[in-house]
């Protein structure tokens, strides 16, 4: 399920919801270890060893994209803003050295539903669009490599 929200004048924002086959302590590892959030994001050309985490308020993130066709390199990263474990992630997104203020922000909501979780994705600061080829159409494209490394995590 996704929803936008761009109504002129209004700050370009979208969700996509997601219910994953996995435990909630699962997707909540997904975000939060270096090598879960590598494992998801390695078709994207992450490395664990590009991945660096300070899990707390006021800490920050980075990894490293890098196009396999052209070995450009998307340096990622931002700052934490709420931790809730296994409930809510709040961080800044795009450039790892932005001030926080000026950055598009993410915010996770997991909702357990027995051994399912629903997550709730939503990014504020980009209008984005199914099939947009960019931004939306990459996060939705990355929940996706989310479910199936946790089913590949559930299988063992």
């Amino acid at each position: 399920m996704t929803t936008t929200d761009t109504a002129a004048g209004e700050i370009p924002q979208f969700s996509i919801i997601r219910t994953f086959d996995a435990p909630q302590e699962l997707v909540w590892r997904a975000w939060t270890e270096e090598a879960e959030l590598a494992g998801w994001l390695h078709p994207f050309g992450v490395t664990t060893e590009s991945v660096s985490f300070d899990v707390r308020v006021g800490g920050r993130y980075r990894y490293t994209m890098i196009n396999e066709e052209t070995g450009q390199r998307f340096p990622t990263g931002g700052e934490y803003l709420e931790v809730k474990p296994m409930h809510r992630l709040v961080f800044t997104w795009g450039d790892p050295d932005a001030p926080a203020d000026a950055a598009p922000v993410i915010t996770l909501t997991l909702i357990p539903h027995g051994e399912h979780t629903e997550l709730v994705f939503h990014l504020r600061g980009y209008d984005g669009q199914p099939g947009d080829g960019f931004v939306y159409d990459g996060w939705d494209e990355a929940l996706t490599n989310i479910g199936r490394h946790l089913l590949r995590e559930r299988l063992g």
